[in-house]
């Protein structure tokens, strides 16, 4: 099965600032965008648990996009709460993401697993979809809403929407001096890749494109503060 990612905006919970950790609620019961129900008991960490990766928007292309590891997993309370610690070497993604946490402008979080074992509203025979249901405590028209529950779930990674972070959230840290102008242009730099042009551009094509794409994010930056 296909690889699936969910998103969760929960309130970060900084555990210890001078070493990066960070508490997050990674996943829940809650109904999502998507009309889905991850069940927290059915969270599996196989391969997870080999190298725990914590990296931005489920982005693997560079060791740049590494933010840090998860170091702790558990679920409790119908929730699967996933401790991160960050990488804090100044002047790289990692570090100006935990400052964008820490001061509250970044919260964001995403999930990525293998399903395992589903059920859904399409099944042949409803019945073991009306138990779930009912084992979730939806009634008729709660659980009307729902297409598919997944019952277990292997995770892959957990990541951070960083490069999601809208012009307003980094205007609002950079008023606030979360991000300095410097942090700005390098956050740039580093998200209008060379990925954004064809594979045969020259250099000199690569760059102005990174120029254009700055120069654009930085004016919808500016016009947010």
């Amino acid at each position: 099965m296909q690889k699936l990612r969910r998103d969760i905006h929960p309130a970060s919970k900084v555990i210890d600032e001078a070493a990066g950790i960070v508490e997050y609620t990674a996943s829940d019961e809650t109904l999502d965008y998507q009309h889905e129900i991850v069940r927290a008991a059915g969270w599996r960490f196989t391969r997870f648990a080999k190298n725990a990766p914590f990296v931005d928007s489920h982005d693997y292309s560079s060791i740049t996009k590494l933010l840090g590891r998860v170091e702790a997993f558990e679920v409790t309370g119908g929730k699967l709460i996933e401790r991160v610690r960050y990488s804090l070497e100044p002047g790289t993604l990692a570090f100006w993401a935990f400052k964008m946490v820490r001061d509250g402008f970044l919260k964001a979080v995403s999930v990525g697993f293998q399903p395992v074992r589903a059920v859904s509203k399409w099944d042949a025979s409803p019945l073991a979809f009306a138990a779930e249901c009912a084992a979730l405590g939806l009634d008729a028209q709660a659980a009307a809403a729902v297409r598919v529950i997944f019952l277990e779930q292997e995770q892959l990674e957990l990541s951070q929407c960083v490069l999601g972070a809208n012009p307003n959230a980094l205007a609002r840290a950079y008023k606030a001096g979360t991000l300095t102008e410097e942090d700005i242009d390098k956050f740039l730099a580093q998200i209008t890749t060379a990925k954004t042009v064809s594979p045969t551009a020259s250099p000199a094509e690569v760059e102005a494109t990174r120029r254009r794409a700055r120069m654009a994010l930085l004016l919808e930056i500016q016009n947010n503060l």
